[in-house]
């Protein structure tokens, strides 16, 4: 009776443990891309246009003094 016990108790930890490890390891992921990823794909492709626009003549950078030279 012990056996199939201690059989039991083996499969079931051995499908936890690979469970606990895939759900922390994205834990940890999602923690650092919040922490890093500031822009997103759409607000990266607004700041690119706005560079584009600015190396090109079409805006000035902004300066808090007033317009940039």
């Amino acid at each position: 009776m012990f056996d199939r016990v201690g059989e039991v108790v083996s499969v079931v930890l051995g499908a936890l443990v690979p469970g606990y490890l895939i759900y922390e390891i994205d834990r940890r992921k999602r923690k650092l891309r919040d922490l890093f990823y500031v822009l997103y794909s759409e607000d990266a492709d607004i700041s690119a246009e706005l560079v584009d626009k600015v190396d090109r003549g079409e805006l000035q950078p902004y300066s808090r003094g007033g317009r940039a030279q």
